[in-house]
């Protein structure tokens, strides 16, 4: 099974802010739209803490009665995110996918259930492959 990639038009658009684009720890199963300024972030409280001489922003909410811990993150330098949606699933597992992009964003918000944002989080160490395959490739 091949998957079509298509982002001529990523340019054109970009997402409705951080708070358009959530990471969060769980399966949804729901494909749309979210009315996220009303059931979601407006509850979203923020708290700035010292941290080895830094500020460092922590975010506190709550998900269907479960807490969360969160953190802005920026995109790597260099790269720009992504929002991809299937255009038409495929009806068997083999067949051609195409994914479409509806916009670009700059920072995610990623949330935790059960720990503070850190560097050990998953996804914050997936964004550091941008930096070792920088490295990688610039060693000619």
């Amino acid at each position: 099974m091949s998957v079509n990639i298509d982002v001529t038009s990523v340019l054109e658009k970009e997402c409705k802010g951080s708070s358009h684009v959530q990471y969060m720890p769980c399966n949804i199963e729901y494909d749309g739209e979210a009315s996220l300024s009303t059931y979601f972030t407006k509850y979203v409280k923020e708290e700035v803490k010292d941290a080895e001489n830094r500020e460092e922003k922590v975010l506190h909410g709550m998900f269907r009665g479960y807490p969360l811990t969160g953190a802005v993150m920026a995109v790597p330098e260099g790269y720009t995110g992504v929002v991809l949606k299937e255009t038409r699933p495929g009806l068997k597992s083999d067949e051609e996918r195409t994914m479409k992009s509806i916009c670009k964003f700059n920072e995610i918000t990623f949330w935790n259930w059960d720990r503070k944002a850190s560097r050990g989080d998953e996804y914050q160490q997936a964004m550091d492959w941008t930096s070792i395959a920088d490295v990688i490739h610039d060693s000619n």
